[in-house]
Parts: structure tokens; C-alpha cells; sequence
């Protein structure tokens, strides 16, 4: 599988990949002239599915590549998560400065030197709220072409900040069950590909895994 491959779902419809990891894979739907139907669209929220689910039930039906203004847009070459750590959640404090937020990730028993950097000039960065609903967008920038890892992610705890609380020390999802409903809970934290926002690369907070796959492990019910 590559980006720009065009498939087949196993509901018939045609569409092209737009960039993929081990967990998951991210497409939109093409026309007949294998074309992205919502190519002027300046802001998408990427259709997604498990890349396994995907490899096994889709038809491949050609095999090119993005274009390069597909390249320029939707930017494959970045990673769908990153700095995904198990150990803490966002937390109600405001960081100062990149220092206390090291400080911080140290007595979480968290490496710094493990946070990575992102290889962009331009972000959008989503908080969100306890629920899981997108809050307000903000936009990063530096004039390196890189975002340093650590002061990131520094900026992204002081932006989910507001959203945080403190007698909910994680994400929850509420579904409905064969007796009452049950409740899924999901710790941690990360930042995940969301697609695009006035053509710039968007993420969303979450926690140490993506919300597409907090719906299907259920080890996560309480």
C-alpha cells in the first residue's frame, strides 16, 4: 500500500489514499476520474478506518501516487500521532515556561528527551473537551520549519488546559448497552492527525491512543 493508491471499499466506493501508518489509514472518495471529490475543500476531517480492516476487505484498483499539489496540502510526509505517552493526562496547570513543562514530564516519571519534534512550519491544534467534543482551534507557527518536541507540546498542554477536569483525570465516551450504557475511559496523552484547516495540516489533543481506536478496544469499558 502507498499514499495515492486507489481502492475499492468493500461498499463500493472508490477512493484514494491520502497517508496511512500501522494503525490507521486515512482516505477520501474520488470520481471517475479518480479525481478527490473534495479537493476544494480548504477544511476536511480525513475519513478513517483500522489499516488492516482496510487492507483486507478494499480492491486495489490503481496504483499512482499523490499529486504534487495533494503532497503540498494534505502533507503524508507528517505522522498521523505523535508524543503519545500512557504515564499522565493534560493537566489543569499553565506551564510558564518549556522548563516547567519538563520539570513536569520528569516527575510524571516521562523522558523528555523522547518528546519529538514535528518537521512543519504550520499547524492547527485542536483541544478537546472531557467528552471528546472539538473545541477551538489554534494556530502554531515557527519560522524554523520544525517545532521543537518539547516546546509543543508545551503549547499544546497550555491550550487543552481550559478543558481539563480535575475530577476527570481522563476522556470518556458514554455508549449505548444491552443493560443501561457503558462508559469507556482513556488516560494519557498525544497529538493526532485530524486532517486539514485552511489548507494547513490539522491535529487533535488526545489521549496515549486516537479516538478511533478508543471505540473499538474494549478493555477501555468501565
Amino acid at each position: 500500500m502507498k499514499t495515492g493508491f486507489i481502492y475499492r471499499t468493500q461498499w463500493g466506493d472508490r477512493c484514494k489514499v491520502l497517508m496511512f501508518d500501522k494503525k490507521e489509514i486515512f482516505y477520501q472518495a474520488v470520481d471517475e476520474n479518480n479525481a478527490l471529490v473534495y479537493a476544494k475543500y480548504r477544511t476536511q476531517i480525513y475519513t478513517r478506518t483500522e489499516t488492516d480492516f482496510f487492507s483486507n476487505t478494499s480492491e486495489l484498483i490503481k496504483g499512482s501516487g499523490l499529486t504534487k499539489q495533494e503532497e503540498g496540502i494534505h502533507r503524508p510526509d507528517l505522522p498521523l500521532r505523535l508524543n503519545c505517552f500512557k504515564e499522565s493526562f493534560w493537566t489543569v496547570d499553565r506551564f510558564e515556561t518549556p522548563d516547567d513543562f519538563k520539570t513536569f514530564l520528569n516527575q510524571q516519571l516521562i523522558d523528555h528527551e523522547k518528546i519529538e519534534n514535528l518537521h512543519t512550519s504550520k499547524i492547527v491544534v485542536i483541544p478537546t473537551g472531557q467528552t471528546g467534543a472539538n473545541k477551538k482551534s489554534v494556530l502554531l507557527e515557527n519560522n524554523e520549519g520544525v517545532f521543537d518536541g518539547l516546546e509543543l507540546m508545551f503549547n499544546c498542554f497550555n491550550i487543552q488546559q481550559q478543558y481539563v477536569k480535575p475530577e476527570k483525570r481522563y476522556f470518556s465516551r458514554h455508549r449505548l448497552a444491552q443493560k443501561g450504557r457503558e462508559e469507556k475511559r482513556l488516560t494519557g496523552f498525544g497529538l493526532y492527525r485530524l486532517g486539514i484547516q485552511g489548507n494547513i495540516p490539522s491535529f487533535y489533543l488526545g489521549g496515549y491512543m486516537s479516538f478511533g481506536e478508543l471505540e473499538t478496544d474494549d478493555s477501555l469499558i468501565v
